[in-house]
């Protein structure tokens, strides 16, 4: 008998989900407008205003990761929506773009933290054997939040008055924290090696080795994500195809919508290298694809392939990451999955963004090409060749863990 997905709790932590992208999205849209306009900020400092929010983040994971399972997941889960929510009002007292940045900044933590919990809990409420299709309908959440978030942005900042973003956003984290207080939440049963691991400040106490392997991967293909995220818009124009960047965004969250759960559905039955290798090679498909464009359909193509890529990384690759990992340290595998996956994302525009003054746009994504093409005999090295995301290897794994 096929065990039950969608419980009342796994439902409301989708929805969390959703909502604490969509604040995310539209006010990392909204901050850089909101710079340029109040404080004639420069682009790079406008930029900094939105990306700094990512810098929170990853200083949230990497403690949060560190202490969750101890401290009780519904309880971090909680303190990261109520700071969340309080965040949101300090916008209105931001007089400077230094405070302005302060406050991104601790924005970036509260949702850190929420974040991290979030994940953790589903991956605790999801059935073991369906874990792959459990943790891609969760993940849909960020593919619906990707597009409601910046349209809401753009949108609501068309209208001159910035502070309605603000209103909104706090509207829907007040609605974030309600489901929070709701929810139940399985907790680990805190022991004295417990305590003693909390008090330990080894490279272990902070991410979880087991997972670094496919962290690593997530970290790579995070690069190659990024080039999306930063240059998407401003290549599309380049290239005189106006339209070329919304079509990709609209391709890839409808790809995305529908990918995400029937791969990790085929993940549960066939095992983890039979999805991460075809994706690795769809996702070198797809910046090359994106690298070679001439044509608003070639963008609606590379939008496709990157919904059958980036997408499965993140929510799939979620699912391998705590694959195996004993059910007190999921919320550190979670953590460390994360961290280096938006690592990724942060280092990736400067480090591929140097290659766009000398050889323009496109070098950015064949630059990305090869660093996806990287990743496959990495991923070969690191996890393919001893077997562990094997279909007979996982099996055996949850097996053990059912018994």
């Amino acid at each position: 008998m096929t065990e039950r997905l969608w419980t009342k709790d796994f439902t409301i932590d989708v929805v969390i989900n959703f909502l604490l992208y969509v604040i995310m999205y539209q006010l990392m849209l909204w901050s850089t407008q909101f710079a340029i306009h109040t404080w004639h900020a420069a682009v790079s400092e406008a930029g900094l205003a939105s990306g700094i929010f990512i810098i929170g983040t990853l200083l949230a994971r990497i403690v949060v990761g560190h202490v969750i399972d101890c401290w009780g997941r519904k309880k971090l889960l909680l303190a990261g929506a109520v700071l969340y929510t309080a965040a949101v009002p300090l916008y209105w007292g931001a007089d400077s773009l230094q405070m302005f940045l302060f406050i991104r900044i601790l924005h970036g933590i509260a949702y850190g933290i929420t974040a991290t919990a979030a994940s953790t809990i589903v991956g605790v409420l999801v059935p073991l054997r369906r874990r792959g299709e459990g943790i891609g309908y969760y993940a849909l959440g960020n593919t619906l939040a990707s597009a409601v978030g910046p349209f809401l942005g753009m949108a609501l900042c068309s209208s001159g008055n910035y502070f309605i973003n603000l209103y909104v956003c706090l509207g829907l984290s007040v609605l974030t924290l309600g489901l929070a207080l709701w929810i139940h939440a399985p907790e680990h049963l805190h022991t004295a090696a417990d305590t003693e691991s909390l008090l330990s400040w080894r490279l272990s106490s902070f991410f979880c080795v087991q997972s670094l392997p496919i962290s690593s991967i997530a970290f790579f293909c995070g690069i190659c994500y990024s080039t999306v995220l930063s240059f998407i818009g401003a290549y599309s124009q380049a290239l005189g195809l106006l339209m070329g960047g919304s079509i990709f965004f609209c391709t890839y969250a409808v790809t995305s919508f529908f990918s995400r759960p029937l791969i990790g559905r085929f993940l549960d039955h066939h095992g983890g290298d039979a999805v991460m290798y075809p994706t690795l090679i769809i996702l070198a498909c797809c910046m090359l694809t994106i690298g070679f464009a001439f044509h608003n359909l070639v963008f609606a193509l590379g939008g496709i392939l990157l919904g059958l890529s980036y997408s499965t990384v993140t929510s799939s690759g979620q699912a391998l990451a705590i694959h195996g990992v004993s059910e007190e340290h999921i919320g550190l595998a979670t953590s460390t999955f994360f961290v280096f996956a938006d690592l990724g994302v942060g280092v990736g525009p400067y480090v591929l963004g140097s290659l766009v003054p000398t050889y323009g746009f496109s070098s950015v994504y064949f630059g990305g090409a090869v660093t996806a093409a990287i990743a496959i005999p990495l991923y070969y090295l690191l996890i393919g060749r001893s077997g562990v995301f094997s279909y007979a290897q996982m099996e055996q794994v949850r097996n053990r863990k059912i018994k």
